[in-house]
């Protein structure tokens, strides 16, 4: 007999992957349990105050979903064995649903997905500020789940070495750590691309431009600036922001299906969705040779200053046509990557 699994989500967003998600998770994860949503109220997808979330409907979404949670329990329908999954394990309700199992004596499973955290030193609430006490929350909620999923290996080692200290001589601290790096599982995006990007885009066969487009929001740690620069240095192109010129997941990916080139200086990636959407469009990454991207891109791809990245694109829109293979081998490694990544998860969750 299958087992439930609760999924705790995330506020479907139509300019994220969030929305994409919420239909995707439930479809695979159905082959192997039987699956039940966990959502927040019904709201406005518009993100008023906040970047790619809104930091108050955030809040209002998991403080419902920890409501419905806690009345599972008031109505005795959680059973022995059951398994939650959050699909953002930044979320306080891992407090909420962990002290409840306990103290109701109900031992069920628990396992997270997590995107980012004060971990990284780009991240906006770390940005913000909310290191100095949020830490001590994310440890705390990492010890509290029986597993936790990252899409890379680069991610997985920023958290490790962020919580490590290597300078704390004790057993019973370094047997915890141990644990602690064994239940970070490296799994890939969870993510049909060329199935979600086909639902939206214009089936019609259209011509590459000599467009190169940056796919980011427009945040510091995004890098704009340099974006800009580039454009100033290669005045022949056209060089576009996608989060000034789209209104939508339809009208982006249809402008992704017409750029050469999709350019990226961030600063803050733990996968990077836009340049993977756009590599799955058939547009040539240039991306940083540091960080997530080493782990990502082949070294064809990657430029280490803004000049190099000037004639990688110069040489690049002249010479799109003979890419072909090198951007058809890096399509494939990421997306058998993603097409695995729920039967992964499914794999540690059901040990």
């Amino acid at each position: 007999m299958k087992k439930t699994l609760y999924i705790i989500t995330l506020e479907p967003i139509e300019q994220r992957y969030t929305k994409q998600w919420h239909k995707y998770w439930k479809k695979e994860f159905s082959k192997n349990f039987i699956v039940k949503y966990i959502d927040g109220p019904e709201m406005s997808d518009t993100i008023d105050k906040g970047k790619f979330l809104d930091i108050n409907k955030t809040n209002y979404w998991k403080g419902e979903q920890i409501m419905k949670i806690s009345k599972l329990f008031m109505e005795d329908k959680i059973k022995k064995d059951d398994v939650f999954i959050f699909m953002d394990g930044w979320h306080f309700g891992v407090t909420a649903l962990r002290y409840m199992s306990q103290l109701n004596n109900i031992p069920i499973k628990i396992y997270a997905y997590w995107h980012a955290g004060t971990w990284d030193d780009n991240d906006f609430i770390t940005q913000a500020g909310l290191r100095e006490w949020a830490k001590f929350n994310e440890i705390g909620w990492f010890f509290a789940c029986d597993g936790h999923f990252v899409a890379t290996q680069y991610h997985k080692d920023m958290i490790v070495d962020y919580f490590w200290n290597p300078e704390v001589d004790d057993k019973n601290y370094k047997y915890a750590m141990k644990h602690f790096n064994k239940n970070i599982h490296v799994i890939g995006f969870p993510m049909d691309w060329k199935k979600e990007i086909n639902k939206l885009i214009n089936k019609k066969k259209v011509k590459k431009e000599n467009l190169i487009v940056f796919p980011h929001r427009l945040d510091k740690e995004k890098c704009p600036e340099v974006f800009d620069e580039l454009a100033l240095m290669l005045p022949d192109y056209k060089f576009v922001k996608t989060l000034e010129v789209t209104k939508n997941k339809k009208e982006y990916y249809d402008l992704l299906k017409k750029a050469k080139i999709i350019f990226s200086a961030s600063k803050q990636e733990t996968f990077g969705i836009g340049t993977v959407e756009a590599l799955c469009l058939d547009c040539i990454p240039v991306v940083p040779n540091e960080g997530v991207y080493i782990e990502l891109y082949g070294s064809c791809f990657r430029y280490n200053d803004i000049n190099a990245a000037r004639h990688m694109i110069d040489y690049y829109i002249t010479h799109y046509d003979k890419s072909a293979t090198k951007i058809n081998l890096n399509q494939e490694k990421i997306i058998k990557q993603s097409l695995t990544a729920i039967n992964k998860m499914v794999k540690v969750m059901l040990k």
